[in-house]
């Protein structure tokens, strides 16, 4: 029996650019499998307000000015493979904007849905007929709204909250499901009821030796979770030097799931910072890191054969 090899990746948040890269993994690393483990829309709007025949923004604290349409949509480029989602407005509806808040979500929603939906549509094309299994899980970061974009989807699926069998035996156990952040997510769960989500998918795995984890969540105390430990404003708490203490901040939920079951490989990401690997018992987990909004993709190659993970590499480009 050959091996599989399997292209994983977490965090883009709508990153484009990372996205175009995710699409060519499978051909460029030769795999087979291709993941992106959670949070995969943006996190800001970025208005462009035609105003006297010129087009204002404002993006990464810099005011640009763009005079003509090649201008506006170089910028456009730029917003979108940095994760924003560039808008095109009027002053009138730029106040609007930003006094309506029901406004401002339902304007919100509707560019995160477009985006995931364009992507699946490229992620269709590019890999239909080319014997590639593609899984695009939701994390804790993204609204309910865009599971709806995958409902006509053939290619690409979404595997969150089910237990997916893969080629050579191997099973796929997926949940993007976090615990509690200070950002109360639209998937943040307490640990308890993380623990009962994750248990009642986990009772439909077979074998765990072949078991695959998808949890975007890393494990608590380890590598894989250390983050800037925040104050009550939410900023980072520096140390000596003027260095960020970090602390853990994965679950104790999801490493309770992998000591209990033992899969062969856990899949993490949700803490851009902790890229990296450890073994957990017989387990080895992984989170790749994020660097989306440089438009790098961070990511890992494995390669599994029988019950065992033969290789792996992190990846950056």
């Amino acid at each position: 029996m050959g091996e599989l090899r399997i292209f994983f990746t977490t965090d883009l948040h709508g990153s484009d650019k990372c996205f175009r890269k995710f699409v060519s993994a499978s051909h460029f690393y030769k795999a087979s499998v291709v993941i992106i483990g959670g949070d995969i829309t943006g996190k800001m709007v970025v208005p462009i307000v035609e105003k006297g025949g010129v087009y204002i923004s404002r993006y990464q604290g810099v005011e640009r000015v763009m005079k003509n349409e090649k201008e506006v949509a170089e910028f456009e480029s730029i917003v979108r493979d940095g994760g924003g989602y560039p808008y095109r407005t009027n002053e009138e509806e730029l106040r609007r904007i930003s006094f309506d808040e029901a406004y401002k979500d339902q304007l919100f929603k509707k560019l995160i849905l477009q985006r995931v939906e364009e992507w699946i549509a490229l992620a269709e094309e590019r890999l239909r007929g080319k014997g590639v299994e593609c899984f695009i899980l939701p994390g804790n970061d993204d609204v309910f709204d865009v599971d709806q974009a995958f409902a006509k989807a053939s290619v690409v699926e979404n595997p969150e909250g089910k237990v997916i069998d893969l080629p050579m035996g191997y099973q796929l156990l997926s949940s993007g499901f976090s615990n509690l952040t200070p950002w109360r997510c639209p998937r943040d769960l307490t640990e308890g009821e993380l623990l009962v989500k994750l248990d009642g998918i986990a009772s439909e795995v077979g074998d765990f030796k072949r078991c695959i984890f998808n949890l975007h969540c890393p494990p608590y105390g380890t590598v894989l979770d250390e983050a800037p430990k925040l104050d009550k404003d939410l900023k980072p708490v520096l140390g000596l030097g003027g260095t960020p203490i970090m602390v853990h901040v994965g679950s104790t939920s999801v490493r309770s799931l992998i000591e209990k079951n033992t899969p062969l490989l856990s899949l993490h990401g949700h803490i851009h910072e902790s890229r990296g690997a450890v073994r957990l018992g017989k387990t080895l987990s992984i989170n790749p890191g994020s660097e989306y909004s440089e438009g790098v993709l961070r990511g890992a190659i494995i390669n599994l054969k029988d019950d065992d993970v033969k290789g792996y590499l992190l990846t950056s480009g």
